[in-house]
């Protein structure tokens, strides 16, 4: 299972991850950046932009040491839960920064893409960090460091593979991609990860089967709903149900 002592294999996809999705978007027409996405109101564009913005923030507040983008909101909403309060950040950031251009997106991607690939490179993964929900972290407490990298590239493969549906490609599915993001998903789930070891061999998290490569990577990047996600998985009742109640698309 994903540990301090192996969370490298998660390290090692940083860049090409990133270099991947450069090349997706870089190959984009105007209408293409117009696509509409399963984030509501959020097109290829927003998307892209809201990744952006999460590379900014975690630079921002985890390497130069600012103030959170949330507290300095919540004077603003003073009631608000942190699921809205994050939720209005994001949206915030991403129509505010909608005028930036397609190519300047893409060149500032680059930038903050290989600066939060060399500034997680060099952090003991040990080292206490900010709290980190998903796995299992209260948000006055400090999270292991290892656990920060690993949500980052949790997210961004979800968000890139949301941007290849919007295209009508498939899921990142690459197992190049695939194996990091099993092996975090089972690490939140502190389950053991199953990996095939041939190329059509089906995945899974503890006894839960995810399938063949593509749906697998679907399922985990949320590309399903609850209801989905249940029909597709197999294994004990209730652990599919505990999945896709984390992994359904709402």
């Amino acid at each position: 299972m994903l540990d301090p002592s192996s969370i490298q294999i998660v390290l090692e996809v940083y860049r090409p991850e990133r270099s991947a999705l450069l090349g997706l978007l870089d190959g984009l027409s105007p209408g293409d950046w117009d696509c509409a996405t399963e984030c509501p109101e959020y097109t290829v564009k927003g998307v892209a932009t809201h990744i952006l913005g999460d590379d900014l923030s975690l630079l921002s507040r985890q390497r130069d040491g600012a103030e959170q983008g949330l507290l300095l909101l919540g004077p603003e909403l003073p009631n608000a839960d942190f699921r809205t309060l994050l939720n209005t950040f994001n949206d915030r950031w991403v129509v505010a920064a909608g005028y930036l251009s397609a190519e300047l997106l893409i060149k500032l991607l680059r930038l903050t893409g290989e600066w939060t690939a060399e500034y997680y490179a060099g952090v003991d993964p040990q080292s206490a960090g900010e709290s980190v929900g998903l796995f299992g972290a209260r948000q006055d407490e400090s999270s292991p460091f290892w656990h920060a990298i690993a949500r980052e590239y949790f997210e961004r493969w979800i968000h890139h593979s949301q941007i290849r549906r919007a295209l009508g490609l498939s899921s990142l599915a690459d197992r190049h991609f695939l194996m990091p993001g099993v092996e975090v998903v089972a690490a939140i789930a502190r389950v053991e990860p199953g990996i095939p070891t041939n190329l059509n061999g089906p995945w899974a998290l503890g006894s839960v089967a995810l399938g063949p490569s593509e749906q697998a990577a679907a399922i985990l990047t949320r590309a399903h709903t609850d209801e989905e996600v249940q029909e597709l998985a197999s294994g004990p009742p209730d652990l599919i149900q505990t999945l896709a109640a984390g992994l359904g698309r709402p």
